[in-house]
């Protein structure tokens, strides 16, 4: 099983770029970019999505990486290879039936999947100690990259699949509903950076997300407003869960 969950983390990756473009390699369905023609006020501006270029590189990286021979039998690769190999079968199928199928709850579904091993490995991978180039340039930025985008992703998709499939959210007006969801994302992305002690790379990538949100909504100020704020919100608990431990260790350093 070792074995099989190593050789998975580097073929699933590989297949990534692949996947990607599968409705033009295959002559049928639609490519990916057409998803973005769900334009609720949720959706990011257009530029946001090239953070799957990062992604994507990482995951080639760290699928070489943790074969080689170095780091075959390291007991920290073999805590991370099963959520991460999860995460990236569930991203392959994601893009094959996001191009194949029209939007709807089912991509919902799959995409709270993703979240959640990309969670589960994001989670792992900073209770670990990284010593090496590898776990400092490879495994944190990928982890927490790949868990900071989905976890704004999944908001999305709510949004994308809530409008193809009729929600109209009791008459709510779709600027308030876009902001209550904006808010939404920004308190999960603090509760997680409470949780994983202000972690960058997956601030970065919500902030990267919300930021793209707000210059998505120039002509919908208070939807640009609350994505400010839930930027802020990010930031502050980013800031907050990397004091922490310094206040403990000086509190601790005192008490000696």
């Amino acid at each position: 099983m070792p074995r099989i969950l190593a050789l998975l983390n580097l073929l699933l990756p590989a297949l990534l770029p692949f996947a990607g473009g599968l409705a033009r390699l295959i002559g049928t369905g639609h490519p990916l970019w057409a998803m973005q023609s769900i334009r609720t006020p949720v959706v990011p501006a257009p530029y946001a999505f090239s953070i799957w270029g990062p992604i994507f590189a990482l995951a080639l990286a760290w699928g070489f990486w943790q074969m080689l021979p170095a780091q075959r039998a390291d007991p920290r690769l073999a805590r991370l290879r099963g959520p991460a190999a999860g995460a990236f079968a569930l991203m392959l199928l994601w893009m094959v039936v996001a191009q194949l199928t029209p939007n709807g709850w089912h991509l919902l579904a799959i995409i709270l999947a993703l979240l959640a091993a990309a969670l589960m490995a994001f989670f792992r991978s900073i209770a670990l100690p990284a010593e090496g180039a590898g776990w400092r340039w490879i495994a944190r930025p990928l982890f927490g990259l790949l868990a900071g985008w989905v976890s704004a992703a999944s908001i999305v998709n709510l949004s994308g699949a809530a409008a193809t499939e009729g929600v109209t959210w009791g008459g709510t007006d779709p600027a308030l509903v876009a902001m209550g969801l904006v808010l939404l994302a920004a308190w999960i992305g603090s509760a997680v950076l409470r949780r994983s002690r202000g972690d960058l790379w997956y601030a970065g990538a919500l902030l990267w997300a919300l930021f793209a949100v707000a210059v998505a909504n120039v002509t919908l100020p208070a939807v640009a407003i609350t994505a400010g704020l839930g930027m802020a919100m990010v930031a502050v608990a980013a800031w907050l869960g990397r004091a922490r431990p310094r206040r403990a260790q000086e509190a601790g350093a005192g008490g000696m």
